[in-house]
């Protein structure tokens, strides 16, 4: 009885491991963009009409599912944030370098949900990856422009835009799937 009982024990362990989900970090980068494709439009004064390039922080990660399951769904659309909730989530977590560089440069943390209301923030994602299959998350927080404006604050100097990029791959990568973490990544080690 005690040889059974051990042995079912080991095989609901196995079973456990075996129904979670596997990724892999493929690729990581970041680099700052003036986004020459698209702009923001000035909407008063002598400048109506108008189009501004914003300077952008542009991370852009792919991800692999190297298990035998479907990570993520497509079922629970959130209206407000137009998400998936049952789908896949990443999430930049800066380490305590990366924001004194963004409090230093931009004079508060990017990264920081509620201060991200400072900035103009664009993600992308792939809210369901399959098995052997890549999905890409993109991240792009516009820093500013490089001209005095009356819609959106000026950029940092080139310099202080260096010194936030080469702090940028201080982070981990967070992956979740309805609140659950499934995958961690510390960025300084991925490519």
């Amino acid at each position: 009885m005690r040889l059974f009982t051990s042995i079912f024990i080991i095989l609901l362990l196995l079973s456990g491991c075996s129904s979670k989900p596997s990724l892999e970090i493929v690729s990581s980068n970041v680099e700052i963009r003036d986004d020459r494709s698209g702009g923001i439009g000035i909407t008063s004064g002598e400048r109506q009409g108008e189009i501004i390039q914003p300077i952008s922080l542009s991370y852009h990660f792919v991800l692999k599912n190297t298990g035998k399951q479907t990570i993520g769904k497509a079922q629970k659309l959130n209206e407000q944030n137009f998400e998936y909730d049952d789908g896949i989530k990443v999430k930049i977590e800066p380490n305590e370098k990366l924001i004194a560089v963004s409090k230093e440069v931009m004079g508060f943390n990017i990264y920081d949900e509620e201060e991200m209301k400072n900035i103009g923030v664009g993600k992308t994602s792939n809210p369901v990856v399959e098995p052997n299959q890549e999905g890409e998350y993109t991240f792009d927080f516009d820093l500013g422009a490089l001209e005095e404006n009356p819609e959106i604050r000026v950029a940092p100097s080139s310099d202080q835009l260096d010194r936030l990029k080469n702090s940028a791959m201080d982070a981990t990568l967070i992956v979740s799937v309805e609140d659950e973490e499934i995958a961690r990544f510390n960025l300084n080690n991925s490519n």
